[in-house]
C-alpha cells in the first residue's frame, strides 16, 4: 500500500453502508455538522471522518512509520464488509468462535482507533500549559509539574513545548490502545450479540464521527469501560443496528439473535448517536433530514410525554420477560403466561418482538 497522509479513523468501508455509490466506487453521504448547524449533501466518504498523520509513528523507516495504518487496513478495513455481511445475514443464527472474535475486533476498532480520547488529552495539556503561562517570572521563565514531570521553559517557546508534549501524548496513545482494544475484545467475547433490523422504511438509521456507544443499561450514561452493565451500540446500516449486551447477561455462546424494532426504537438510537457524536451526523440522502423530522415529533409535549411511559414501561416489561425465558425457557407456561399478559397490555399488543414470539409457540403448538 502506497504511505498514506490522510488517515480515516471511521473506515470508508463502513461508511459506505450509508452512502450512494458514485463513479469509481466512490460513496457519497448526507453530512450534518454539529457546531455550524450545517447540512451538506452528498460529499464524498474520502472526505470525512480523516485526520492526517494520526496513525503515523514517529519513526525513520517507513515501514515501522505506517505499520498502524497498515494494521488497520489489513485486520480492520479490508475485513469491515466480511463482517458486516455475516451480521446482517438473517439466516446466519450462529457463527464459529473465530467468526465472534472478529465481529468483536472489527466493530469495537471504530471506538479505540477515534481520535476523541486523544483529543480531550490534547484539549487538556493545552488548558494547563496556558494557565501556567501567567506563572511566568518576571525573567518569563515558567516551571511547572505535568503529570509528574518537572519542566522549566522560557514563556517564548511555550507553543513549541505544548506543540511537542502533544505528540509525545500521540505516540503514547498509538502505543496503548492496541493494547486496550485487545484485552477489550477477550473481555466482551462472552456476551450476548443481537442484531436489530428496523422494519419501517420511513424511519432510517443514521451514524456519526464517533459511532460505537459504550453506555450503563440503566442510566444511558458511560460508567467506565470495564462496566459490567455497559450495553455497545453501532448503526450498521438504514435498517440495522448491532447490539453487545452487558457482561452479566453474558452467555459464552456464538448465537446472533436477530430482532425487530419500530419507529420508536429508531427515535431512541438514533438520539444515542446524536449524543455520542463529536462533530459530525452521517446519513444517507435525505435520511438526516427525517430523523429531525421524527425527533421533532417525538419531542413535541403531547407526543413526548405518552413516548416515555410507553417506553420506559415497554423496557422494564422486556427485561423481567428475558429473565424468566434464561431461567424457565421459551416453552415455560411461565414465559408463555408473561407474553400473553403482555400482548393484552395497550402498549405491548403491537410490539414486533413479542408477536414474534407468539408466532413460534403458535407454530409449535403451544400458544
Amino acid at each position: 500500500m502506497s504511505n498514506p497522509i490522510k488517515q480515516h479513523y471511521i473506515p470508508r468501508s463502513y461508511l459506505k453502508n450509508f452512502g450512494i455509490e458514485g463513479r469509481k466506487r466512490n460513496y457519497f453521504v448526507d453530512v450534518y455538522k454539529l457546531d455550524d448547524d450545517m447540512l451538506l449533501e452528498q460529499i464524498s466518504t474520502k472526505d470525512i471522518c480523516f485526520e492526517k498523520n494520526i496513525y503515523t509513528i514517529p519513526a525513520e523507516s517507513d515501514e515501522v512509520k505506517y505499520a498502524l495504518e497498515k494494521h488497520y487496513a489489513e485486520n480492520v478495513d479490508s475485513e469491515f464488509q466480511k463482517v458486516y455481511s455475516l451480521l446482517i445475514d438473517e439466516k446466519v443464527l450462529t457463527v464459529t468462535q473465530e467468526q465472534k472474535i472478529q465481529i468483536l475486533y472489527v466493530c469495537l476498532s471504530l471506538y479505540f482507533r477515534t481520535p476523541r480520547i486523544l483529543n480531550l488529552q490534547r484539549s487538556m495539556n493545552n488548558e494547563i500549559f496556558d494557565r501556567a503561562a501567567h506563572t511566568a517570572d518576571e525573567e518569563g521563565i515558567i516551571k511547572m509539574n505535568l503529570y509528574g514531570e518537572k519542566m522549566k521553559f522560557h514563556i517564548d517557546d511555550i507553543e513549541a513545548v505544548k506543540k511537542e508534549h502533544n505528540e509525545r501524548s500521540r505516540t503514547v496513545f498509538l502505543v496503548n490502545h492496541l493494547e486496550q482494544w485487545g484485552n477489550f475484545v477477550k473481555y466482551k467475547y462472552d456476551c450476548t450479540i443481537n442484531v436489530i433490523k428496523i422494519n419501517d422504511a420511513n424511519a432510517p438509521l443514521i451514524t456519526c464521527d464517533n459511532p460505537v456507544s459504550i453506555r450503563h443499561f440503566e442510566t444511558n450514561r458511560f460508567q467506565g469501560l470495564y462496566d459490567p452493565r455497559a450495553v455497545i451500540t453501532l448503526p450498521l446500516d438504514r435498517s440495522h443496528y448491532l447490539e453487545i449486551h452487558p457482561n452479566d447477561y453474558a452467555d459464552g455462546q456464538t448465537r446472533i439473535n436477530r430482532l425487530t424494532q419500530d419507529r420508536d426504537y429508531v427515535f431512541t438510537t438514533n438520539g444515542v448517536t446524536q449524543q455520542n457524536a463529536e462533530k459530525l451526523l452521517i446519513g444517507y440522502k435525505g435520511d438526516i433530514d427525517k430523523h429531525f423530522d421524527i425527533q421533532n415529533h417525538y419531542e413535541k409535549p403531547e407526543n413526548g410525554e405518552e413516548f416515555v411511559k410507553k417506553a420506559k414501561y415497554r423496557a422494564e416489561q422486556a427485561l423481567i420477560l428475558f429473565e424468566i425465558l434464561k431461567k424457565k425457557g421459551f416453552v415455560s407456561k411461565e414465559f408463555i403466561g408473561k407474553l400473553k399478559e403482555l400482548l393484552e397490555h395497550p402498549y405491548c399488543k403491537d410490539d414486533i418482538q413479542m408477536l414474534k414470539y407468539k408466532k413460534v409457540l403458535s407454530k409449535m403448538g403451544k400458544w
